[in-house]
């Protein structure tokens, strides 16, 4: 009988599981300081770790130059918070809302766009619904997962 392995989400259990080696530990740990790391035993499983260009590493495996920002680079790229009365609401149009209902993702892309905001508490969808059920002008909810 085997023990169903746990999702990966710190550098030390990367470097553990064979995904990164030991000597990128503290690059790792500085990257995870800031933005969430989790990789389930099936993502895990379809790495190769012998590759060091796998594609699926480099999806979910965080990097240094992540922590590289350009001057023109923003937190909010899409805009949203300008748009945002409270946290988990975007209300960029009048007639429409969205409600970001969760916060957490079973795998962290290291693209993802929103990084900033992933792996947060509860709080902020509480407030969104408060919100949304005293807006009567919104018509239209849409749902995204983050």
């Amino acid at each position: 009988m085997t023990t169903a392995m746990k999702s990966l989400t710190r550098a030390r259990a990367l470097v553990e599981a064979g995904l990164a080696p030991p000597q990128r530990l503290a690059e790792l740990e500085r990257v995870a300081a800031r933005y969430a790391v989790s990789l389930t035993p099936d993502v895990a499983e379809l790495i190769d770790p012998a590759d060091p260009n796998d594609p699926i590493a480099r999806q979910f495996v965080p990097d240094p130059k992540e922590l590289d920002a350009r001057p023109e680079e923003t937190d909010d790229p899409i805009g949203d918070d300008a748009h945002s009365p409270v946290e988990g609401i975007v209300h960029r149009y009048p007639d429409r809302v969205l409600l970001k209902l969760v916060h957490v993702c079973p795998v962290y892309c290291r693209f993802c766009f929103r990084r900033e905001m992933v792996d947060r508490g509860a709080g902020g969808r509480c407030r969104a619904a408060h919100w949304r059920r005293r807006s009567i002008m919104c018509g239209r909810a849409r749902t995204s997962g983050r």
